[in-house]
């Protein structure tokens, strides 16, 4: 056996042997800890902030049921009789079309020779089919019919003319006129009827 090759025996043998008195020397344990040396303080965990309250969705808005009955419209007539002492009765007829549940209105205004002020005839009405089938309805009228007088003597003072409003609430079945009013002068003889017809219209 050469030379060179006991010398790389005898360096693996020395490298082997101090590899195996590293494992098998014993560690030297850490110096205790001196209680009476100041510690660092611990640092504290930051808290995880409570999350956020749902907000809760706001409410529906609640849409108001549009006025009004059944897509049927209804006529109303109103049938006015002025009655005056020594004269003949004068009749007056006002219709008004509208749907169920719905108002109609007319303005009908007059003008008389030796009366200063319009004569009205006005009416509102508003019908609705009941469940049985009768008509509910409401109407309020304004009506005047003066006398005019012509160089009239201020010491013979007379009437000449009476402002009547109604205003009421009725329950009636279709096609049957009824008479739901009977005014009378609160000095004279005069006396104003009305009469009311409602029809349903199909």
């Amino acid at each position: 056996m050469t030379t060179r090759a006991l010398v790389m025996i005898a360096s693996l043998v020395a490298a082997a042997s101090v590899a195996q008195a590293q494992q098998t020397a014993p560690r030297t344990p850490p110096p205790p800890r001196d209680p009476a040396a100041p510690q660092a303080p611990a640092v504290p965990r930051a808290a995880t902030p409570p999350a956020a309250p749902v907000a809760p969705a706001p409410p529906a808005a609640v849409v108001a049921p549009r006025r009004g009955g059944q897509p049927i419209n209804i006529k109303v007539e109103l049938t006015i009789t002025d009655l005056r002492a020594g004269t003949a009765p004068v009749k007056k007829t006002v219709t008004i079309v509208t749907g169920d549940g719905w108002s109609g209105s007319l303005r009908s205004t007059a003008n008389f020779v030796g009366v200063s002020q319009e004569v009205p005839l006005n009416v509102d009405a508003e019908p609705s089919i009941q469940a049985d089938g009768k008509i509910r309805l409401s109407f309020n009228l304004q009506y005047d019919l003066p006398i005019p007088v012509v160089g009239q003597d201020p010491a013979s003072m007379r009437l000449t003319r009476t402002n009547i409003r109604e205003s009421m609430t009725v329950i009636l079945e279709s096609g049957k006129a009824i008479t739901v009013a009977q005014s009378a002068d609160p000095t004279g003889e005069r006396q104003v009827t009305v009469e009311v017809l409602a029809t349903i219209l199909k």
